[in-house]
């Protein structure tokens, strides 16, 4: 009966396996490595979807090794557009085609990392409904229909100037997203300047920080958070204020990780999210007092004396009238 299976397995190309046969294991070895058709069987699959990328290729460029379909031809970078840390990622291109990516390793601030909001960058260059045609909105039926780019151009450009022209250049204005690098938003503002002679821009970059914005001028002198990403890992204390770093920010959390002195990290948030839970004390105030809880601290902080007069006199204005109010 088994000599019957295997000339049944021989005819039918299917490897023979060690119950159908009594040849050692050394000759199934040479059979499956020299004789064996490498054709799919109901028993055996010698290739699938995923069988491709376990074979793997020098990448160049620095890579290391990968899968044979995903070579590149050449690389370039880009500053991931999900949020705002500004993580540089190292693009793969075939033929200048973006066809994967790998965080770049030597960039100051994510050093090498990347959160899966970042490795899935490239995913919108595929989404069906990614705008990719200009679209003119049909003066008799009301709704937009593709046009190529000549006309686009032409219709923009000549109904902004008409308005302009009509009402000056400081009838129109743009706004534009936050979500594009330093570059791109000066030239956004340049073309439409002094390419266009209009006057009125922003971004949703403002819009978004416009309190923060006021705040730091007027707390700090100048309009940025005055810290950097390296003291994440330097700090003994971190405070976060309705901050879920763990969630939006991953790579600013992992370098709080990398932080070699065990620091304190409180969390001021009424919701118990991620970065509380892994916080050493959690603050879980009433919505809409945080501004309530600092003037508290500042006024303890004053009155129990635990203050820098020196640095407040010779660097701050107005701390009198502040000590008053936060009484």
């Amino acid at each position: 009966m088994k000599t019957r299976v295997a000339t049944l397995a021989r005819e039918k190309g299917t490897p023979i396996s060690r119950s159908a046969s009594r040849k050692s294991p050394a000759h199934e070895r040479a059979h499956l490595e020299i004789g064996a058709p490498n054709s799919n069987s109901l028993l055996r699959q010698w290739n699938g979807p995923l069988t491709a990328d376990l074979t793997l290729h020098p990448g160049d460029f620095g890579l290391g090794k990968v899968p044979a379909r995903l070579r590149p031809d050449a690389t370039t970078r880009l500053i991931c557009g999900y949020c705002s840390t500004g993580c540089s990622l190292d693009i793969h291109l075939q033929s200048g085609v973006a066809v994967n990516l790998t965080p770049t390793a030597d960039y100051p601030v994510n050093l090498g990392m990347a959160c899966p909001k970042g490795w899935e960058a490239l995913t919108p260059l595929a989404a069906p409904d990614r705008a990719t045609t200009p679209l003119l909105r049909n003066p008799k039926t009301g709704k937009l229909e593709p046009t190529d780019w000549d006309e686009a151009m032409q219709v923009f450009t000549l109904k902004f100037k008409a308005l302009m022209d009509q009402h000056g250049p400081e009838s129109v204005a743009f706004l534009s997203t936050g979500q594009i690098c330093t570059e791109e938003m000066a030239f956004a503002g340049a073309l439409w300047k002094f390419g266009m002679g209009a006057l009125h821009g922003d971004s949703n970059t403002r819009q978004c920080m416009a309190t923060s914005h006021v705040a730091y001028k007027q707390s700090f002198g100048f309009d940025a958070p005055p810290y950097t990403y390296a003291d994440f890992e330097e700090s003994d204390a971190l405070v976060f204020i309705g901050s879920n770093l763990c969630i939006a920010h991953p790579i600013l959390w992992q370098r709080v990780l990398r932080n070699k002195k065990s620091p304190e990290i409180i969390v001021i948030d009424p919701r118990k999210t991620e970065t509380a839970m892994n916080a050493t004390q959690h603050l879980a105030i009433t919505p809409k007092s945080d501004i309530t809880l600092l003037y508290g601290v500042a006024n303890l902080l004053i009155q129990k004396g635990w203050i820098n007069r020196e640095f407040i006199e010779r660097s701050t204005t107005g701390f009198v009238e502040f000590a008053e109010f936060v009484r």
